[in-house]
């Protein structure tokens, strides 16, 4: 085995032609048989990235004649990470231990099965307890979103349960985690003190109270420090006041001349860092988190195996023990040529061990990367421990290389990052890591460089002040290169993005400007809400419970003019006539018509039995036409696209809820999915499509990492950062080793115990530390790289839009450049190596009456209608609407036992159904009739019991058997007689026949109906089933070439039958 690898760390800035370099590698090293595609693994972030390298890759070997090399492709190892871990663990599946198989879980789907584990570990007293802490320690979740989104424990559990998984770390190791966790946080605080200091508050809190009372005070920070303090005191009695309110009583006070009654409890209270109860709480919350994340895995473990799948983490851990398997070493060593990684700095720690072990078996090795964009920490990145990777990279036979050259953006901009950047990263980085050399010679007229203030009040004004700025944009037809034409042409919406720090503010800033009648697409959740899928959902709903009305409404409201009032007062007076609760607007009755979209859904119910979810939705959106009708709600064509790609979108997480339930978890339903669909909702993963439009996107700076637009706009600049110093994150306790990246790593996790009183003493001691520190350093770096990464999206004109009520902030002065603040008014840039670079510096200021931005209307046009020349046929025959033949022997009736009495008023189809299966089950075997008890459980069972006498069915039972003795003596006896014809017309009569006698001289039908009609009414019942038992008759007659010389209405409840034909 090699001891050195031959390794290449390619340093690849934004824009430096990444993908190509790649390409040129791949394609260079095939072509000179240096190796074999069989030889090659190359791993990508997506699996379009995958898909487009190899396609390049082939396509240059072709242009060069090279086609068994480009057909040899296929046998390349490109994927994403988990794709490479999951074939080289099935070609070495006997070594692993593990099915040549596998079923690998999707993220969500492993996110939905480790929810499961913790709700199945977190229950009754361990909850209790759990929740009590976390209250106290103001880590509770109030299920709050975005701005108003507090740190709540069940957050930080997760990212607990990703760190202990993507680290590779032993689970009963980690159980001393919590206690290591405490000491370290709790030796920065003050020693517990012995005074009691909760006693004290109880004594000395209503004496104050009083006097504070006494005072009679009008003052609002009076009324409200009385406020807290008296609701402290009640928390205090209980045992469970926050120390987020130890920690706000210390700082409040009341008026100036009330400040001396409360010095001494002020002083008291102020001491909360030295409660024993705080720093109790702070060593139970981590026991508990610690031991909860552990329990969880074990049973998450436990659910995996039991329904025969692995996860992405799953796949990396057993990869890297696998490698270290002597035969399967040997083979790589043999077989690999070629080992390229792709956004290198990206990977995770079990990812970057297993990049090392398997560099020690190729023959050649290139990491690409960029650690200037190494910006997901949050999700579980190491950037620390790639950079040690890299230092090492020389003792362990490596080299780089730099991509020197920016092929992305125009030579203003890209001197312009330099300028920022070279300094920003002085600390960490060499100057050839940073400067980019422009290639780009076209030349466009406008400034590639723009400063917008946008002035307004609040939000909402700055935000129609950017939508002013698009205005102006477009209206000036400024200048862009289109890559495709290699040619200027005017910039359009779909050429501008507008970049956000949170998800809740690209809500924000794409609600404002779509107010504002600027098309705008992101892929933010809300696809469940549109109109379009509540409507394809309401339909569902209807398909799957025709008692379901309040679905009927939502389609009635959604596809008619008519508003509530007017539906509502005929649903009522459609109650009140008596007719059937279910069948509203579903069937024509009286003066009440059918909607033909509910109508329509009732007619594939018949089909329900054998839809699969997925099949279902799409025969309701096809058959209900549902395109035309939301397509007819557009005033666009961008805004029926979009509406047409949300029902796409709704198809595809319907098909996501199938993989889900082919992977185990559960057998796939209708009502499955719609239940699935709320937790999808709830969520916020239910993301709106974003189809190819023309319309400004909205997205966050994270979420364009890897992409690029003409125009980009970067707001949120001035905001504060977050450092990880309370929150969860994994680090190294020992000096790296490159032939054990992962040896000795640690989760360390530090919760804040004061909810969200921030500036308090206690913050700044921690601030002060050296992990405080080390972490603010570090989410400084991470700031700095995420507005790299930012400001090099743009190919030809960087918009940098502040508020006018705070200019600059946290963020942007991370990388020292006060000099890109440039007042409005300027029409130049001036950059520290003294070039001037053309500008747009202005104020935007939000018209009191804005015009909405032009945009380009065409007509909308949608599939005409077929036009049926004659109405199709259903496929299943209904034996009713056929014609009955001729009665030859008149309308006979017979007398037959006893009526049965009705107690109370039964729900008749339930009923019917019961006596029916009771008639049934009499004829199974003659030799052993149903016993009393057997009857009363079948009709216990259909919830009729307290309605009918079990004795009075049975006797109705022997009373038939009787008559068709004295009536066809030794006739053969069939219940529920399967029966299919083929009609002339190609449709298929499908039913059952209740009883068929085989006599001599040919066949008898026997028909149960539990209809309580008296004798006068029962012709009109022959008349109404003479069509079906017709229907019957004919295919018995073609099938068997026999006569049915007799059909028959037997009517038990009416003690009674009656002949048909």
């Amino acid at each position: 085995m090699q001891t050195t690898a031959h390794i290449t760390f390619i340093s690849a800035g934004a824009g430096s032609g990444k993908t190509h370099r790649l390409t040129e590698i791949l394609h260079q090293e095939l072509l000179d048989q240096q190796v074999q595609p069989s030889g090659v693994i190359a791993t990508t972030f997506t699996r379009k990235a995958a898909a487009e390298l190899r396609e390049r890759v082939r396509s240059h070997l072709l242009k060069q004649g090279q086609i068994n090399l480009a057909t040899a492709m296929g046998q390349a190892r490109i994927g994403t990470v988990n794709s490479i871990c999951g074939q080289l663990l099935e070609r070495f599946a006997f070594e692993a231990g593990m099915p040549p198989e596998q079923r690998v879980l999707e993220e969500n789907q492993a996110a939905l099965l480790l929810n499961k584990a913790v709700d199945r570990v977190l229950d009754g007293e361990r909850l209790d307890n759990l929740l009590a802490v976390a209250r106290r320690l103001g880590l509770e979740d109030t299920y709050q979103q975005g701005d108003f989104a507090n740190t709540n424990w069940r957050d930080e559990l997760r990212k607990l349960l990703n760190q202990l998984r993507t680290n590779d770390i032993d689970l009963e190791l980690s159980r001393g985690f919590a206690t290591q966790n405490a000491d370290d946080m709790l030796k920065h605080f003050p020693k517990p003190t012995k005074t009691d200091l909760s006693g004290e508050l109880l004594h000395s809190i209503p004496e104050v109270l009083a006097l504070l009372q006494a005072a009679n005070s009008d003052k609002k920070n009076t009324e409200g420090y009385i406020a807290l303090l008296t609701r402290f005191q009640y928390e205090l009695q209980h045992d469970n006041a926050r120390w987020s309110d130890w920690a706000k009583l210390a700082k409040e006070a009341p008026e100036a001349k009330l400040k001396p009654l409360v010095t001494t409890l002020s002083e008291t209270i102020g001491r909360y860092a030295e409660h024993p109860d705080l720093h109790r709480d702070i060593r139970a919350y981590l026991e508990q988190v610690f031991g909860l994340a552990i329990d969880v895995l074990k049973v998450y473990e436990h659910s995996k195996r039991e329904f025969g799948v692995l996860d992405f983490a799953d796949q990396e851990h057993a990869l890297l023990k696998l490698l270290d398997n002597p035969a399967v070493a040997q083979v790589l060593e043999d077989e690999l040529d070629l080992i390229m990684v792709d956004e290198f700095q990206d990977t995770s720690p079990m990812q970057l061990a297993i990049f090392l072990k398997l560099s020690r078996f190729a023959k050649k090795v290139y990491w690409v990367g960029d650690i200037k964009q190494a910006i997901y920490g949050f999700r579980g990145s190491d950037c620390a421990l790639m950079q040690a990777i890299l230092k090492a990279l020389p003792d362990m036979g490596g080299k780089k290389e730099v991509l020197p050259h920016s092929w992305r953006s125009r030579t203003e901009l890209v001197e312009l990052a330099n300028d920022v950047f070279n300094k920003a990263f002085a600390n960490s980085l060499e100057t050839k890591d940073v400067e980019l050399i422009p290639t780009r010679t076209d030349q466009l007229p406008g400034p590639a460089f723009a400063n917008w203030v946008l002035d307004g009040k609040n939000a909402e004004l700055q935000v129609n002040a950017l939508a002013e700025g698009i205005g102006q944009l477009l209206a000036s037809r400024y200048q862009v290169f289109d890559k495709t034409c290699q040619e200027a042409r005017a910039v359009r919406l779909g050429d501008i993005t507008v970049l956000c720090y949170s998800h809740s503010n690209v809500a924000k800033v794409t609600a404002a400007l779509a107010t504002l009648g600027i098309p705008c697409s992101t892929a933010q959740p809300g696809l469940l809400a549109t109109a379009e899928a509540t409507l394809a959902l309401a339909c569902l709903r209807r398909l799957n419970d025709p008692a379901d009305t309040l679905a009927t409404a939502q389609i009635i409201s959604l596809t008619e003019t008519e508003g509530p009032e007017s539906w509502v007062a005929e649903r009522l007076r459609y109650l009140n006539a008596g007719h059937p609760k279910a069948q509203w607007r579903e069937l024509s009755l009286g003066e009440y018509s059918q909607h033909p979209l509910v109508a329509a859904v009732a007619q594939l119910r018949t089909d329900l039995p054998v839809l699969t979810p997925v099949e279902a939705l799409q025969r309701l959106i096809a058959e209900c036409d549902l395109p035309t009708r939301v397509s007819a709600w557009s005033t666009s064509t961008a805004l029926a696209q979009k509406r047409l790609a949300n029902l796409d979108a709704l198809i595809d997480l319907a098909q996501q809820y199938e993989d889900l339930c082919r992977n185990g978890l559960g057998a796939a339903s209708i009502s499955g999915l719609l239940l699935w669909l709320d937790e999808i909702a709830n969520a916020k993963n239910d993301a709106l499509a974003t189809p190819a439009l023309d319309a400004v996107q909205v997205m966050t700076h994270h979420a364009s990492k890897g992409l690029e637009w003409p125009v980009v706009i970067l707001m949120d600049l001035a905001r504060d950062i977050s450092d990880r110093l309370w929150s969860v994150s994994a680090q190294s306790n020992s000096a790296f080793d490159p032939h054990k990246p992962l040896h000795d790593r640690f989760i360390r996790y530090w919760p804040w115990p004061l909810g969200k009183q921030k500036t308090v003493p206690l913050s700044e001691t921690f601030e002060q530390t050296a992990i405080g520190l080390a972490c603010r350093a570090e989410a400084v770096e991470e700031a700095k790289r995420l507005l790299y990464v930012s400001m090099t999206r743009a190919r030809d004109l960087l918009v940098i839009a502040r508020s006018s009520r705070k200019i600059t902030g946290e963020w942007l002065d991370t990388v020292q450049a006060p000099w890109l603040m440039t007042p409005p008014g300027l029409s130049t840039l001036k950059l520290p190596n003294g070039k001037k670079l053309r500008a747009d510096c202005q104020t935007l200021t939000a018209s009191d009456s804005p015009v909405p931005v032009a945009v380009i209307e065409q007509n909308l046009h949608w599939f005409a209608p077929v036009q049926v020349i004659q109405s199709r046929l259903p496929l299943g025959f209904q034996p009713s609407n056929g014609g009955a033949r001729a009665s030859t022997a008149g309308r006979n009736t017979c007398r037959i036992g006893t009526r049965i009495a009705f107690q109370g008023s039964p729900e008749m189809s339930a009923l019917g159904t019961a006596i029916h299966a009771s008639l049934c089950l009499s004829f199974t075997d003659p030799n052993c009739p149903l016993t009393l008890d057997e009857v009363q459980d079948l009709l216990q069972s259909h919830a009729v019991h307290e309605h009918v006498n079990a004795s009075q069915v049975i006797a109705q039972q022997l009373a038939l058997h009787a008559w068709i003795e004295s009536h066809w003596p030794a006739a053969k006896a069939m219940a529920e007689y399967p029966v299919q014809q083929l009609l002339r017309s190609g449709q298929v009569l499908n039913g059952r026949i209740d009883l068929l006698l085989d006599t001599k001289d040919g066949w008898v039908l026997i028909d149960h109906k539990s209809n309580p009609a008296p004798e006068a009414q029962w012709r009109r019942l022959a008349e109404e089933h003479a069509g079906q038992l017709d229907a019957y008759a004919q295919a018995i007659e073609a099938a068997s070439g026999r006569p049915v010389i007799a059909a028959w209405l037997f009517l038990p409840v009416a003690a009674g039958a009656i002949q048909v034909f």
